[in-house]
């Protein structure tokens, strides 16, 4: 019974299955086959497709768990019942009517909507094979991978002394790399990323567009065992040294980022000229308004 009760209770999470969905609509049992209902309830029932579809909604595991024995079976019909039983009731009360309710439900209708057109709109700009061939061998310098190290100088955040301090310690830094330096040995004294100053600062193989544009250009121009200038990125100053020449990722490992590029700019495209067919105009003032409220408030 507890299994049961928290199965009960899970279903009731989930919501009320499509034969459920509006009351008026079902309980019209006269215009059902009667050879069809396996549950009388009142005026509504359940269907044979009405339990078959509630059964393929749930996981292949629970199937069969709940198609293993006549007991197992019928503890799924109960909690189906229960379920009709309660939004039944619930429809009786007038709960769907509701404001609250009501105002629930166009919100979601809004976000089923817009994402069943979602899927649509992806189906229809979706690349094929050859587009994504194409622009990867158009666009190879997009694709390109080095593997890296890195010494990391923390700061303060908004502290100009801490920001000083960390810069001040990166160009010396830097500078000992210079004049002959282990890289390694500097990484593991003096880098405050715990996770790589063990290993000598080493990273491994990064993707272009991993940093910003300024910084990737910059990186994919060193060559093995170069070193960056101290750099600043997210709270810190960092120190980059290429562990190899940079190199070109093969079509098998970028296929996906490819597709997903391409996915991305159509896109944008397409929503881009939406806006302007529904003539989108953001009225900055207000806007502008409700962020300082909402900063205020903070």
């Amino acid at each position: 019974m507890r299994y049961l009760s928290v199965l009960f209770i899970s279903l009731l999470l989930v919501g009320c299955n499509s034969s459920t969905d509006n009351v008026e609509e079902t309980n019209h049992a006269e215009n059902i086959d009667d050879s069809e209902i396996i549950v009388q309830i009142g005026t509504d029932g359940i269907t044979k497709n009405e339990l078959n579809e509630a059964l393929d909604k749930i996981s292949i595991k629970q199937k069969a768990i709940y198609t293993s024995s006549p007991e197992k079976f019928n503890e799924f019909l109960e909690n189906l019942i229960n379920q009709k039983v309660l939004y039944n009731e619930a429809y009786k009360r007038g709960i769907e009517s509701r404001d609250d309710v009501q105002k629930k439900i166009y919100d979601y209708k809004k976000k089923l909507v817009a994402k069943t057109f979602g899927k649509e709109i992806l189906n229809e700009i979706e690349p094929s094979n050859e587009e994504i061939k194409e622009h990867y061998e158009n666009n190879k310098d997009d694709y390109q991978t080095v593997d890296i190290s890195k010494i990391e100088i923390k700061f303060i955040p908004n502290d100009q002394d801490s920001r000083a301090s960390a810069q001040l310690r990166a160009q010396e830094i830097f500078e000992r790399i210079e004049s002959g330096e282990s890289f390694e040995e500097l990484a593991k004294e003096y880098s405050t990323d715990q996770y790589t100053k063990g290993k000598g600062g080493k990273i491994g193989s990064v993707e272009k567009g991993r940093f910003p544009s300024e910084i990737d250009a910059a990186l994919f121009e060193l060559k093995k065992e170069d070193v960056t200038k101290p750099f600043e990125l997210d709270g810190a100053y960092l120190i980059i040294k290429a562990n190899s020449d940079p190199d070109f990722l093969p079509y098998a490992q970028s296929d996906r980022r490819v597709r997903s590029k391409l996915v991305e700019e159509r896109l944008f495209d397409y929503i881009a000229d939406l806006k302007e067919q529904w003539e989108v105009k953001i009225y900055e003032d207000r806007l502008e308004e409700i962020y300082k409220s909402e900063s205020d408030e903070k």
